[in-house]
């Protein structure tokens, strides 16, 4: 009974590796046909996901790590049944005969070998694609930031040039309106002189030119009081000073008395020789 069992065991098998002599060579060939079919559709996927896009790509990944456990437990249960058969056949595993590798299962794992790297390559590029694109996306954002400032500064100089033209304008009419009224005010003057013509009336403009003249010199004495002001400060901020005090004092000195007596030569030289009082002329 237990040597039937081996039997029915050991046929089982071989029907399933192909090995038995006469009885499965249809189902041997069958299985290698569709072995052969299923191998070329999985390398033609295989194919036609590589030369696809990221899309393609990704979906190439994900049926990889679908097809690697099938891969490892079809290898298994391979390596379990070849021990099984060579235990009952030959006794024990270690006096296995040589065993003739598959080539379809070769060319499966190289080809499963240049699809992770091809997958390992992808990713690198991958990787670099994104970093360039982030320092693509911050240069952007930067050009982006820098054009909308040159946006507004151009907006607030064409806001200026708009408000200068417009300054402009009012300038050139108030222009043109002070000119028409220097011409009026030309004709009235005209006007009044000739209607004004007697002595009279030239003694008083006269009276008036004198008194301008003597505010004009009071204002000039005052300016020259204010600039001897200025200069004695001037001196003394120079005399406290701890750099240049003994250098510039002889010279802060010398010019101020130089001021001093060019604006008294003026003076002398702006005031009238002999003229009599306004006072006096009105009393004569």
């Amino acid at each position: 009974m237990t040597q039937y069992k081996c039997e029915a065991m050991f046929s089982r098998l071989r029907s399933l590796f192909g090995r038995k002599n006469g009885q499965h060579s249809e189902t041997r060939e069958t299985q290698k046909e569709a072995a052969v079919r299923s191998q070329n559709k999985t390398v033609a996927d295989l194919e036609s996901t590589s030369q696809s896009t990221a899309l393609a790509n990704k979906q190439l990944k994900n049926e990889m790590e679908r097809l690697d456990p099938e891969l490892q437990l079809m290898t298994i249960q391979r390596n379990e049944l070849r021990d099984r058969l060579l235990f009952i056949s030959e006794g024990t595993v270690d006096n296995r005969p040589y065993h003739k590798p598959n080539p379809l299962y070769e060319k499966m794992k190289l080809e499963h070998k240049q699809v992770m790297w091809e997958l390992k390559v992808f990713q690198k590029e991958n990787l670099e694609a994104s970093e360039k694109l982030s320092e693509l996306t911050k240069e952007t954002v930067f050009y982006r930031g820098l054009n909308s400032r040159f946006l507004m500064e151009e907006a607030q100089v064409s806001k200026k040039v708009d408000t200068l033209r417009q300054e402009k304008k009012k300038l050139q009419e108030d222009w043109v309106l002070l000119k028409h009224h220097l011409e009026d005010l030309n004709a009235i003057c005209k006007d009044h002189e000739e209607e004004t013509g007697d002595p009279k009336f030239q003694q008083q403009q006269e009276i008036k030119r004198l008194e301008e003249r003597l505010d004009n010199l009071l204002q000039q004495k005052e300016m020259v009081i204010h600039t001897k002001d200025l200069a004695e400060k001037l001196q003394h901020h120079f005399d406290d000073s701890q750099m240049r005090s003994t250098q510039l004092q002889p010279e802060l000195e010398q010019d101020t008395a130089q001021d001093e007596s060019h604006l008294q030569k003026e003076l002398q030289q702006q005031e009238p020789p002999a003229e009599p009082h306004p006072q006096q002329g009105l009393n004569s």
